[in-house]
């Protein structure tokens, strides 16, 4: 673990922007600019935004994490854990492939992923806690004492601290999440708690993402559907406004997600996939605490915030 030199802030134009927008990259620094929304959505009425601060951080993907006070950020060779609000304080590692990274939603601890598998780590400063997890799927609970790990056509749950079995579910899988603290299983198109086999077939599932607090999860389908799944409720299914998603996630009470694509992300409503937030000319988003936002890139990554709450 390396700890990291706070490098110098990216200047930033903290004018108010709407919630459809476009990052540029101008000569006074950073800036959101009003642009159309994609075709064919619905777009959500929301308050105005603003840049609050940004940094020289290449990001290829971010994961929030500690309650949304820090996020987990990975670019090809490197994995940081950033913290919030400032985005300048962060330890590093860069074990040889680097290559992902996702934090526990309520906890100071996430999963890291390299040329040698997964390797489960306390933050901000990476310390491994258990290692040697192959090469996946692999969740972890939001409370960070659990992680999941699927092995030749079993899945394990594991605690965190010192590897300890805790359950296993026999099956191949195509995904695995934890909502809140609860194991769900992504497997035959079907998409269910662990241990509970009345779910009926359909598409493969290709992400699932779990929400930090409430028993649901968020799958994307084959077909390019997602659908936001709960315990006694209703399975909703919609088209996302961005059709090239590179990753997903889930609010904390699973009421919104967040959707990344190499050239724009969203917030979206998980029911329906209307539109809360669009930002073109980013590539990751992460929901920090209160309402914030990380959106990151090749360019760095920066704090959205409220307009008003950056004058």
């Amino acid at each position: 673990m390396r700890r990291i030199i706070p490098p110098q802030r990216l200047r930033i134009h903290q004018g108010a922007a709407p919630s459809v927008c476009a990052l540029h990259h101008g000569a006074a620094g950073l800036s959101l600019l009003e642009c159309d929304p994609p075709a064919g959505a619905t777009v959500l009425t929301a308050p105005k935004i603003a840049l609050s601060v940004a940094s020289p951080y290449p990001t290829h993907g971010l994961s929030a994490t500690a309650g949304g006070t820090m996020v987990m950020s990975w670019a090809p060779g490197a994995i940081q854990s950033i913290v919030l609000p400032d985005l300048a304080q962060a330890f590093d590692r860069r074990p040889p492939g680097a290559c992902d990274a996702r934090g526990a939603a309520r906890a100071n601890a996430a999963l890291l992923r390299a040329d040698d598998g997964w390797r489960g780590v306390v933050l901000p400063s990476m310390g491994d806690r258990i290692s040697d997890l192959g090469p996946g799927p692999v969740a972890i609970s939001a409370n960070g004492l659990q992680i999941a790990i699927y092995d030749e056509g079993t899945t394990y749950v594991v605690a965190l601290a010192d590897g300890e079995p805790i359950a296993e579910y026999p099956g191949v899988v195509e995904d695995i999440a934890f909502a809140s603290d609860r194991l769900w299983i992504a497997a035959n198109g079907a998409v269910h708690p662990a241990g509970d086999t009345s779910a009926q077939t359909g598409s493969p599932v290709i992400a699932l993402a779990g929400a930090g607090a409430a028993n649901r999860v968020l799958a994307r389908d084959a077909d390019g559907r997602l659908t936001r799944y709960g315990a006694g409720e209703p399975a909703e299914s919609w088209t996302p406004v961005i059709t090239d998603i590179t990753a997903i996630s889930l609010s904390d009470d699973g009421g919104w997600a967040t959707l990344s694509g190499p050239d724009a992300v969203a917030v979206v409503r998980a029911t329906d996939g209307a539109l809360a937030l669009y930002i073109a000319g980013a590539s990751a988003i992460a929901l920090a605490f209160d309402g914030r936002v990380v959106i990151g890139g090749e360019w760095g990554m920066a704090l959205i915030v409220p307009f008003e709450e950056s004058v």
